[in-house]
């Protein structure tokens, strides 16, 4: 009884919310219809030396990922065509859009109305390795079970011969460019900001939250003050801003998508804190972006941002079954993100002679109760090995700037921890890295993220039985662990 009486409130609750808000923005007064200006090219603070501010980036080229893109609006010169036909202020008051549409396929829309904006690029995603590689364990099959994903980790319950179709479900990445435009601060969700939208539309061009709002249109227009204003913006924001696991293989991938293919005269929208602010100080280091670029986007005091001209890439086409939609952690993504901020400058080569043991704080949330004894137990494995001389031992404490911890796991041979933000640094690892992740048995379930990650890094990806809940520490199951590793000091002992 009690439980209906619960579930009934919190309908009412919902139910008086949407009500609300419904009236709120029914009482704002309808957007008037602004003066606007046939722009040159000029107002958009483009010059007219097109060739050399249109040119495929250098860093592009250096990294090796022109591959990467389908450069579709630099052929026929088609980028001089993707301008707004008029230019706009933003309204000076709060308003109502009216009726919006909702645009989900953004390469359908923008055919049928240049008026609104174009594609910039459109390129299909790589191709999985073939047949797509597994998770390493004991047995599969009794290791998802213990770990009570068998039913929702898609590496484990489809048959291997379908796993390329399924990660990712989306086969292409977008570009776009959306004329006198609005970026959202999360209307849906407050954790998810970056909604591209208009009077005259919102562009859900991908789902990023499962709440019931997640391909509403926004319909109230909203102020924004004179220093968010541009001429052009590359907007990269998304779910959890600078959190580690998001920033990194989310957000990151996006935003070097954009600084290839947008111009160099767009300044550049993007999380504030944490990770993100390290990730950007490499990115300026490697030639790829610059600081005087950077718009910080501030979780803690968001802002709406207003563009004559909105850049954004997601993976294409949109799908709206939560269940089966994956569209993250993308072979292309991961590929981009080694290559440009990883990757060995022409002429170097990193030694590899680290086993990475990551350490999360002790008593934290899934920190391994058996720390010690997992370090005591890989140095002794170490010792007996032929690979005594050859591999050392590195504990990680997240320590330092991302610079160091860049440079730490390029040199990785092994690396070993539990699920969590640390795992985000198996992006710096090179192709053939083992890396064991242990998971565990309760409260929100084991996330296949870093398996995807780390599958589409080529790595040799295992995971290691653990017990214990997400949010507080957890027991390793040594005996799998033991297993785990000598297999793999076997196999690197072979392999030399």
């Amino acid at each position: 009884m009690r439980r209906k009486t619960l579930i009934l409130t919190f309908v009412i609750i919902i139910f008086s919310f949407i009500i609300l808000n419904r009236l709120f923005i029914s009482r704002l007064p309808i957007c008037r219809k602004l003066p606007s200006n046939t722009p040159s090219l000029s107002t958009l603070t483009w010059k007219d030396n097109h060739d050399e501010l249109w040119k495929i980036p250098e860093w592009v080229e250096q990294y090796n990922v022109s591959h990467l893109f389908d450069w579709t609006w630099h052929k026929n010169s088609d980028y001089k065509r993707c301008r707004p036909p008029i230019t706009r202020s933003p309204q000076a008051e709060t308003c109502s859009a009216g009726s919006p549409i909702v645009v989900n396929n953004a390469l359908e829309f923008f055919r049928s109305h240049p008026e609104h904006g174009c594609v910039v690029d459109d390129i299909a995603r790589l191709p999985n390795l073939i047949p797509h590689p597994l998770p390493r364990t004991r047995s599969l099959s009794d290791t998802c079970s213990a770990l009570n994903i068998k039913r929702d980790w898609i590496l484990c319950n489809k048959p291997q011969v379908e796993l390329d179709r399924w990660l990712p479900t989306t086969t292409r990445f977008i570009t776009v460019a959306i004329f006198n435009a609005y970026v959202d601060t999360g209307h849906c969700h407050p954790d998810v900001p970056g909604t591209i939208f208009t009077e005259y539309a919102t562009y859900h061009l991908q789902r990023w939250t499962n709440k019931w709002c997640n391909n509403d249109p926004i319909r109230q227009i909203p102020i924004v003050e004179a220093q968010y204003q541009h001429s052009e913006l590359i907007d990269t924001i998304g779910n959890y801003l600078s959190a580690p696991g998001h920033f990194g293989p989310q957000q990151l991938p996006r935003l070097l998508r954009l600084l290839a293919t947008a111009p160099k005269t767009a300044k550049v929208l993007v999380a504030k804190g944490g990770v993100a602010d390290g990730l950007i100080d490499i990115l300026v280091d490697r030639g790829v972006v610059t600081h005087d670029r950077i718009v910080p986007y501030e979780k803690q005091n968001p802002s709406y941002h207003y563009a004559h001209i909105v850049y954004r890439s997601e993976a294409w086409p949109y799908l709206s079954d939560a269940r089966n939609s994956h569209y993250v952690h993308d072979r292309t993504d991961m590929q981009l993100i080694h290559r440009v901020l990883a990757a060995d400058k022409q002429g170097s080569h990193t030694k590899r002679n680290l086993v990475i043991l990551i350490k999360r704080k002790i008593g934290g949330t899934r920190s391994i109760i058996e720390h010690s004894n997992v370090a005591l137990f890989i140095e002794s494995a170490l010792n007996k090995s032929k690979l005594a001389n050859d591999l050392h031992l590195a504990i990680f404490e997240a320590h330092g700037h991302m610079r160091e911890h860049i440079d730490l796991f390029r040199r990785a041979r092994i690396i070993v921890g539990p699920h969590g933000a640390g795992m985000m640094n198996i992006l710096w690892a090179p192709p053939g890295t083992h890396v064991v992740e242990v998971g565990y048995t309760d409260g929100m379930r084991f996330p296949d993220m870093y398996a995807e990650m780390s599958l589409h890094l080529d790595h040799h990806y295992w995971i290691c039985k653990g017990h214990g809940n997400y949010a507080e520490p957890i027991h390793i199951d040594m005996e799998d662990f033991t297993f785990i590793f000598n297999k793999i000091i076997y196999e690197i002992e072979n392999a030399k």
